[in-house]
């Protein structure tokens, strides 16, 4: 279980201050350093950009400068078992950059206010939201890897893209106006999300389709076309064709024996 210690979310400190704990603090440190840092480890000072985040382990020396202004937003943690490092596969005492830092602050404000109210379930609470954020970091830290040399403002425009179709599949996507969500010529657009998510958009998006289509024939019990209507497939021949394909049955068998 995560126990969050003291946390703070947008704190400013003043002018070029610094923090300097030898021996660490004794806990986890998860650090978003929102303005840049000079980072001491051991014999080496790194200088940070903006927007970058670091994991301390305990016993790990912590000891940071701002370059000018001090801004940051953290929280200090234990865990049970130090396991969650490999489980989500984690850097520790490195800084790394991610491609959304303010989903990550988003996170840390949500602890940072619970910690300040205390309501019911506060542990639980507390727990969850400290994996929402370590499961945050793995996802931005693997999906897209900041050494590629393409923009991080670049992979956060796809990605929300992305969210744009997959939580509108009813609407009648087609490729220019899906390259149109990134500014983006079609080819470009269709090079870029294969390379980013190891899809096409087309295909997730007959995915997400056909799930919904499946919800609605099983759980609502809803004739096949309008279904397929619902799901945003506009040819019920097609869709008959690629659910078969993908299901192994056609959708009026499956809405007797689901599988």
């Amino acid at each position: 279980m995560f126990c969050p210690g003291y946390c703070d979310y947008n704190r400013s400190n003043p002018d070029h201050d610094m923090i300097n704990r030898p021996s660490g603090s004794g806990d986890y440190l998860f650090l978003y350093l929102i303005t840049p840092m000079k980072i001491q480890f051991g014999s080496d000072t790194i200088v940070t950009k903006e927007n970058a985040f670091l994991l301390y382990t305990p016993g790990e020396a912590q000891i940071y400068q701002a370059v000018r202004r001090f801004k940051n937003s953290f929280v200090h943690f234990t865990c049970d078992s130090g396991d969650f490092l490999k489980e989500y596969d984690l850097p520790a005492n490195r800084v790394v950059y991610l491609p959304d830092p303010e989903a990550m602050n988003t996170a840390l404000k949500s602890i940072y206010v619970e910690s300040v109210l205390k309501q019911d379930f506060y542990a639980e609470q507390m727990d969850m939201l400290v994996r929402q954020l370590l499961i945050l970091f793995s996802r931005q830290l693997h999906t897209w890897s900041n050494g590629s040399g393409i923009p991080a403002d670049l992979y956060e425009q796809f990605r929300k893209a992305r969210i744009e179709i997959l939580t509108n599949i009813t609407k009648e996507w087609n490729t220019e106006n899906m390259a149109a969500l990134t500014n983006l010529g079609v080819s470009q657009f269709y090079s870029y999300y294969q390379l980013f998510f190891n899809r096409s958009p087309k295909s997730e998006l007959l995915e997400a389709r056909l799930e919904r289509a499946k919800y609605l024939l099983r759980m609502e019990a809803m004739p096949v076309g309008q279904a397929a209507a619902q799901s945003g497939f506009t040819n019920l021949s097609h869709f008959t064709r690629y659910f078969r394909k993908e299901c192994g049955m056609p959708p009026s068998h499956y809405a007797r024996n689901p599988v």
